[in-house]
């Protein structure tokens, strides 16, 4: 009998991540078959990080000791997994790490303690998570699809802005009250002496609160139509309250309810845990003062959504960039409009620098996230001409370095940067201090980026757009870019010959302009 080409069903893998939290180290076990993903367990256990870090800037000797045991637990467990097979273990820990002095020494300790590398999220990366979760929300609610919903995400140190007008995020900020912060901040005695520890808080926050509303005033042609309330400690809060309809009586309600019991008591009537308490009340009020904003605004509180897809999004293999490229170009061109870039000529050079990207694949061996850099690079390469033409790539990386990105990590905008820098004099050198610090890795990127973008600026280098397709043939150590149509490519060419030296000193090949 013939036999069978019908391939057998891949074999499940077995993925965990562990996560540093504000107020707590959790672990998700997923087995992943293909595109299909089960859970086989999660654990959490609480840690005091939110409150050394908030309150005096160090990890303090008996945290990090907390830190660790809880860690090799996590990794003593998973050793049970991997007698069945290898495990593949992501090991992250919450961007508020990043507030903290001795940072090192803590990251150090949970690598040693898992025999991981630790990774630390940026603000970048906390927004694409948000974004990740606001999708699911929104995917669950089609009524929303058509509508202009208002994302707040209150998480331990800031709280964040997003708004989803029709599917397309229009308004993105970030500001620096959180749960943990505000709590903290204020201190346990003093809101244990106040009156009413609610309208302590609502004052403390009220000029951040106050600039919300203007934000959000401005950035908006029309209310709201729904407000998405997310957050960690707001959906660890047990209350019959933010279950089915949210109202604005019952989140005034509920502010009240954990006002009037007693401090020791809140854990225990409201399912926290002593790291987590002292962010019970301000998360609530932060919550309950934005939507106050908003009152013809529809409440929603996606508890369900949440609090298993944060750790599922961090997953080995969860991670997929597609999803947000349109909403990266599209804040990347808000920017570039805001400082008034020609847009045509930018819109030109990303056209010739993604095809460049495509045409000469085998030769970088660059990713997909590596090809959106360069695409960005190329929205705002001239951004710094706002300030002077002269030594507008300087004034580009300062704009760009000093800008926030939805939905990249500040390195993704510090190698952005460094391509405005060098998109036209001079290469990358070991003088210049922002591009040392960077890992060997990531100044090679540099290298092949900003070499891919001065070759686009050569061939516009009048402007003209003329040069708009072109076709690649490798001839010895030469490439050639033929191009139809043009048959004088001088002016071209004496720019290649400036700006294509650090294409031929990376890549090994001369690059030169022919009429096809």
């Amino acid at each position: 009998m013939p036999r069978s080409t019908k391939k057998a069903p891949a074999a499940p893998t077995v993925q965990a991540v562990i996560f540093l939290g504000a107020d707590a180290m959790s672990m998700m076990v997923c087995e992943q078959r293909g595109e299909e993903q089960r859970v086989l367990d999660v654990l959490s256990q609480p840690v005091h990080l939110a409150r050394d870090v908030f309150g005096g800037g160090n990890v303090t000797r008996d945290t990090m000791d907390r830190c660790v045991q809880v860690a090799r637990g996590f990794c003593d467990l998973l050793g049970e997994y991997r007698a069945g097979g290898e495990v593949q273990v992501r090991l992250l820990a919450t961007n508020i790490l990043l507030d903290i002095r001795n940072m090192d020494t803590l990251v150090n300790r949970l690598q040693i303690a898992c025999g991981l590398s630790l990774e630390v999220l940026d603000d970048g990366e906390m927004t694409r998570l948000l974004y990740l979760s606001v999708q699911s929300a929104l995917t669950r609610r089609p009524e929303l699809e058509k509508k202009r919903v208002l994302v707040v995400h209150a998480g331990p140190g800031n709280t964040r802005l997003l708004v989803s007008d029709k599917g397309r995020i229009t308004f993105y900020s970030n500001y620096r009250i959180g749960a943990h912060r505000t709590g903290i901040k204020l201190g346990e005695s003093a809101l244990a002496e106040a009156d009413d520890e609610a309208a302590l808080i609502r004052e403390h926050i009220r000029g951040t609160v106050e600039q919300i509303g203007y934000d959000v005033d401005a950035a908006l042609p029309a209310a709201p139509d729904a407000v998405l309330l997310f957050g960690p400690d707001f959906h660890s809060i047990d209350s019959p309250l933010l279950r089915g309809e949210v109202t604005q009586e019952k989140l005034t309600k509920l502010v009240k309810q954990i006002a009037a019991c007693p401090a020791a008591q809140r854990a225990d009537r409201f399912s926290e845990t002593d790291a987590s308490v002292c962010a019970l009340l301000p998360t609530a009020t932060i919550a309950q003062s934005i939507a106050r904003f908003f009152p013809e605004a529809v409440l929603l509180c996606p508890k369900e959504e949440y609090a298993g897809a944060f750790l599922a999004q961090l997953m080995p293999t969860h991670r997929n960039d597609s999803v947000l490229e349109d909403e990266v170009i599209h804040f990347s061109q808000l920017l570039a409009a805001r400082y008034r870039t020609d847009r045509a000529h930018s819109a030109h050079i990303r056209k010739l620098c993604m095809a460049l990207f495509d045409r000469l694949q085998e030769l970088h061996g660059l990713n997909r996230h590596e090809r959106l850099l360069l695409k960005v690079a190329a929205i705002l390469h001239e951004i710094g001409t706002f300030i002077s033409p002269k030594n507008h790539h300087r004034h580009g990386q300062y704009i760009i370095l000093n800008s926030e990105i939805f939905g990249l990590s500040r390195h993704d905008v510090e190698v952005i940067g460094l391509l405005a820098r060098y998109h036209r004099h001079g290469a990358p050198t070991m003088s210049d201090s922002s591009y040392t610090e960077l890992d060997l890795p990531t100044r090679l990127l540099v290298q092949k980026l900003a070499a891919l973008l001065r070759v686009a600026e050569a061939m516009e280098r009048a402007h003209s757009h003329r040069i708009s397709d072109f076709t690649v043939r490798y001839n010895n150590r030469r490439i050639e870019l033929l191009v139809p149509g043009v048959h004088d490519l001088t002016l071209e060419n004496r720019a290649l010959r400036d700006k294509g030296a650090l294409f031929t000193d990376i890549f090994g090949y001369d690059i030169v302009l022919l009429p096809a």
